[in-house]
């Protein structure tokens, strides 16, 4: 056995270090798998992650749409309503075919037995006229530049006439919006009242119009006409 020793010796140191090349084959081997699964693991958090952010991003933009559209479309009904009041309080102008009206007091002699008066054009007439244009559908009504709304009164003085607050004079031009010939039937009809007036020689011209522009109502400065 003596004379083994050695042999046996270099036989166990041969296989010690076969074992130990062995083991630290099989460690660099786990060690490189183990580092390449931890790789693959990190992208593919980073790519869940990214997309986690686009989702979330989307998800945004999707609940902001609605609102972005429900403040457009509500925006675009006040918009419409502001439009709708500011036309209904005449502060709008408004365009379109009609019919012009020049009135001038009469220059022709009174006749012996008629009132003087009756040469004149007077503020009932005017309202005659006015009342007749909307009862044949005028969508606006101006007399000399001046836009009459619902409640405006129009008076004479004398050859002032009185337009709500404002004061104009004779002549008159009367610019009315709406059908031409409905509108000026409804003047120039056989109970018309500029017939009426014509009969004393009150001047005339009604004129039909493709488009007429009666403006808008200003109301007039505190403390001025």
């Amino acid at each position: 056995m003596k004379g083994h020793w050695p042999l046996l010796a270099l036989v166990g140191l041969v296989i010690g270090l076969f074992l130990g090349m062995e083991l630290r084959t099989q460690l660099s081997e786990g060690g490189n798998l183990t580092y390449q699964r931890f790789v693959a693991m990190t992208g593919l958090l980073q790519q869940q992650q990214d997309e986690g952010q686009q989702l979330r991003a989307e998800i945004g933009s999707l609940r902001a749409a609605p609102a972005h559209r429900i403040a457009a479309e509500a925006l675009r009904s006040e918009q419409a309503a502001l439009r709708r009041a500011l036309a209904a309080a005449g502060r709008t102008p408004v365009k379109g075919p009609g019919i012009k009206l020049w009135l001038d007091d009469s220059i022709a002699p009174a006749q012996i037995g008629v009132n003087p008066d009756e040469y004149l054009i007077h503020d009932q007439d005017l309202l005659v006229v006015v009342n007749d244009l909307n009862g044949a559908g005028a969508r606006a009504i101006s007399i000399n530049g001046l836009r009459l709304l619902a409640a405006t009164d129009v008076r004479c003085a004398g050859a002032v006439v009185s337009v709500g607050p404002v004061r104009t004079s004779i002549p008159v031009t009367i610019l009315a919006v709406g059908n031409p010939k409905r509108l000026a039937q409804s003047l120039g009809g056989p109970t018309g009242e500029i017939r009426l007036l014509s009969l004393y020689g009150i001047r005339i011209r009604l004129t039909t119009m493709p488009s007429v522009v009666v403006p808008a109502y200003h109301a007039p400065r505190l403390g001025g006409e």
